[in-house]
């Protein structure tokens, strides 16, 4: 028997790998035939049970037949062989100690398909980094574990594989900046922070993420249970009390202040902070015993007795019955220590509703019901007036102001405590704001008439008025300052400088006359009136400005003795027979001077020049000066 048929004998009974490899071999060397030996490992292959027999064919085509090509075709078919991750990066290490990069690099893109957990892609990454050296593939496989992760837990484990795996902990905290983007609730952030502190020890970290939950929280609740959350995660008072700060802003009943203070007290220790939430709770206008209880509480247990002083005057003025007042009083004869007057105040009081029962009694009741500023005026006064009890009177006052919007209403409020209390500082304050609200002279003259009748300060009521000079922009203002200082005031001089200021804003005949009239009714000043009178006529040029001007002057004085200077002028610009018969009538009608306007006739006369003036006039005659056989006499001259 030839070799040839030895060797198809020996092909014939191979079954395992290692035989159909020792065949091909003796074919080689025996008949150097490189076909037949590379269908008989073709033939063999295709019996491979593993991706190691599938590597073990490859490597055979490889030492044998020297073909590289017949060696990729087995690595590539052995990669339906692979059942595992592990099973692709065993045939990818294979083909690599084989030089064949490109099958190890087709390998690896096939063992993504068999990668299920983050690790497993994580695992496949690494090896490509590693035994490829192929980066950009490396990368692409680490994006496919990452678009694996849908909830918190997911990127906390693909963060911390990212981590052990590739010991590159600012990719692992990418993977926390985009977790944070997609987290929605405090669970969410919770597991979050606490992966960042627990996987990489990272605190800073763990409270950017619980900063970003804090902006999502809007429920007080919530809030105070995510400060627990963070207090035993992190130590971070800072944090903590910003949580708590959030949580303030959030409340808005005093029960809940209350309960939020004393948990931020006993959890950061810190009373100065706890006392500010203490103060918003009073500031929500809680019952006048709440308000006794809190500043007991911010006394004995923060320690803070000035805050505690401040909530028990809050609860003074909340106080709505005896029993209300009781507890109050004995809380500030316990807590305040260095306030005689005040505590002297509380025994007085506690002593006046002792003896007078039945009369708080009535008052308390009133103080329920009355809802005006002036039924709380009128409490205020029956208080001190049956009781002398001039505290209750000042708090009952006070209601008052705080109800008062009128500014008659104002002056009566301080003239009420004048009267009652006799606390001219506290009167002055009243008055003192009321300027502001002064917004004409009848105001200020009303205000400073109240000054003068309780506070009887000349001087702050002067001040007043000079502080209105400064603001003055008018001759109306300066006229009617000048009035106050020479009828009220009985400042001459002043009133005097006041008018000179407005003769300086003089412009027009109104303006002229009208402060020609303040020198006559103030200062009796009729040399100034007259020239003032004068500069007004200086304007006048026809009979509709004499007109307004005598109408001017007639407002301002009643002494006709200025009108017939004003008209004796005009007789020297007014000339035509329309403007003399205009001036004879005005002396006859505003002078009742029949002797002037009969002169002024008699040149009229001289100027008629036609049969319609003459009619004109002698009408004029008959019924201004009643003069008819005058009249007759100028109808005869008609042609």
């Amino acid at each position: 028997m030839g070799l040839k048929e030895e060797l198809e004998e020996k092909a014939e009974e191979c079954d395992a790998p290692e035989e159909y490899i020792a065949v091909a071999k003796e074919i080689v060397e025996g008949l150097d035939d490189k076909e037949w030996a590379g269908e008989l490992l073709e033939e063999g292959a295709e019996w491979a049970e593993t991706w190691e027999d599938a590597v073990t064919y490859a490597k055979a085509c490889l030492d044998i037949l020297g073909d590289e090509e017949a060696a990729a075709t087995h690595l590539d078919a052995g990669k339906n062989l692979c059942t595992t991750v592990e099973d692709f990066l065993g045939l990818a290490a294979a083909a690599l100690e084989m030089g064949q990069k490109e099958a190890a690099t087709e390998i690896y893109n096939a063992a993504g398909t068999k990668c299920v957990k983050t690790s497993d892609f994580l695992e496949l990454s690494k090896s490509i980094s590693d035994v490829l050296n192929d980066a950009e593939l490396a990368e692409k496989t680490v994006e496919k574990a990452f678009a694996k992760c849908s909830k918190t837990e997911d990127f906390v484990v693909f963060a911390k594989s990212v981590l052990d795996m590739f010991e590159d902990k600012d990719r692992a905290k990418s993977v926390y900046a985009s977790a944070m983007e997609k987290a929605s609730k405090a669970e969410d952030f919770d597991i979050l922070a606490a992966g960042a502190v627990k996987d990489l020890g990272d605190k800073a970290l763990a409270r950017q993420i619980y900063e970003k939950a804090l902006s999502s929280l809007e429920s007080g609740n919530e809030l105070l249970k995510f400060a627990r959350t963070v207090n035993e995660k992190l130590d971070d008072k800072d944090f903590l009390e910003s949580i708590y700060k959030k949580a303030e802003s959030v409340y808005t009943e005093f029960s809940d202040y209350l309960k939020l203070g004393k948990e931020a007290f006993e959890v950061t220790g810190d009373a100065p902070f706890a006392t500010g939430i203490f103060q918003t709770a009073a500031a929500t206008n809680p019952a006048c015993s709440q308000l006794v209880d809190l500043a007991l509480a911010m006394d004995k247990d923060l320690n803070d007795k000035e805050a505690a002083v401040q909530v028990l005057k809050q609860a003074q003025a909340a106080v709505k019955s005896n029993a209300d007042f009781i507890k109050t009083a004995k809380a500030i004869q316990e807590i305040v220590t260095d306030d005689k007057e005040w505590t002297d105040a509380i025994t007085f009081q506690l002593e006046k509703r002792e003896e007078f029962k039945d009369l708080y009694s009535d008052f308390i009741n009133r103080e329920q019901e009355t809802k005006t500023c002036a039924t709380k005026r009128a409490l205020a006064h029956d208080i001190v007036e049956k009781t002398g009890d001039k505290y209750y009177g000042a708090k009952i006052y006070r209601q008052a102001q705080e109800l008062t919007r009128n500014f008659n209403d104002f002056i009566k409020l301080g003239v009420g405590i004048h009267q009652d209390l006799g606390d001219t500082d506290w009167v002055k304050e009243i008055f003192t704001d009321l300027l502001e609200k002064c917004t004409t002279f009848s105001y200020y003259n009303e205000l400073t008439d109240a000054i003068a009748a309780t506070l009887k300060d000349d001087a702050w009521i002067k001040d007043i008025y000079k502080n209105i000079e400064k603001q003055s922009d008018g001759n109306s203002d300066l006229v009617k300052l000048a009035t106050v200082a020479a009828t009220r005031l009985n400042d001459k001089d002043w009133a005097k400088n006041l008018l000179a200021s407005a003769e300086k804003n003089c412009h027009t005949p109104y303006d002229y006359t009208f402060v020609a009239g303040a020198y006559l009714r103030l200062l009796d000043d009729q040399d100034k009136a007259i020239a003032l009178f004068e500069a007004a006529e200086a304007q006048c040029t026809d009979q509709p400005s004499y007109d307004r001007l005598f109408n001017l002057i007639s407002g301002q004085t009643s002494d006709p003795s200025y009108l017939t200077r004003i008209l004796l002028s005009a007789r020297k610009k007014l000339t035509g027979f329309d403007d003399l018969l205009f001036l004879a009538e005005t002396a006859c009608i505003r002078l009742a001077d029949t002797r002037l306007a009969s002169d002024i006739y008699r040149q009229a006369e001289e100027k008629a020049g036609d049969n319609r003036q003459l009619s004109r006039l002698a009408t004029s005659v008959d019924q201004q000066l009643k003069d008819s056989a005058r009249a007759s006499g100028l109808l005869r001259k008609i042609a």
